[in-house]
């Protein structure tokens, strides 16, 4: 399965819709309304994870049993415990943050080996990407995630859009980008040229009134429409 999903993500752009609810019921909604997309992949939020747990993800995996889930764990210690706990709920993916210790993000990517799970590191806060990006691959990491919060856009107006040298700088190791932050469907249109495979929408689609028609906007923009 890792394997699989690994050339999937390599080949293919996918849009990442963000569940940053932290009433399961919202997210469920949302769910429903954009399960038939392709090109798709779920994130249980930190939010929802935070009010949910485990349960959380097994909830919305039984709706999507076939997407690919993204349990954004911003793990900061104890890496294999966290990765067992996504893998409990049936999650794909599991995150840890970049900026951690290596015995943590090692920790975890053991683990990960052993239950055929994904890991992607979190690059917010990480101050020298490429030098940073260069060991989490050697740690053996899946996933680059670019990253900028949503406090850091608030206070400093930037976006993801911001970091487009540096990305294309870290694509040059050969691994898996995802980014997020601040993205809609217009910055979408800006950065598809991008070495990205995974591109996280949040607000821009979960605050929306027609979530699948955003979605779909998205998805074909992705897509080559």
């Amino acid at each position: 399965m890792r394997e699989v999903l690994l050339e999937k993500l390599h080949s293919e752009k996918f849009l990442q819709i963000a569940l940053d609810f932290i009433d399961i019921n919202n997210a469920i909604r949302v769910v429903n309304e954009v399960k038939d997309l392709e090109n798709e992949i779920i994130e249980i939020g930190t939010p929802l994870l935070k009010s949910f747990g485990i349960e959380g993800i097994r909830k919305i995996k039984s709706i999507v049993p076939d997407k690919i889930i993204v349990a954004d764990t911003k793990t900061a210690d104890a890496g294999d415990v966290e990765v067992e706990i996504a893998k409990l709920g049936g999650a794909n993916i599991m995150t840890v943050l970049g900026i951690m210790d290596d015995s943590t993000i090692h920790s975890a990517v053991k683990k990960a080996r052993e239950l055929d799970i994904l890991v992607q590191a979190d690059l917010i806060n990480v101050k020298n990407i490429y030098e940073r990006a260069k060991e989490l691959k050697q740690l053996g990491v899946d996933i680059i995630g670019f990253h900028v919060g949503l406090d850091v856009q608030k206070s400093r107006g930037i976006s993801v859009a911001d970091l487009k040298n540096e990305i294309r700088k870290v694509s040059e190791l050969d691994l898996i980008i995802s980014i997020a932050g601040g993205l809609n469907k217009d910055r979408i249109l800006e950065l598809i040229d991008l070495p990205v495979s995974i591109y996280v929408v949040g607000g821009a689609i979960t605050r929306s009134k027609e979530p699948k028609n955003v979605s779909k906007e998205i998805v074909n923009i992705l897509k080559g429409r």
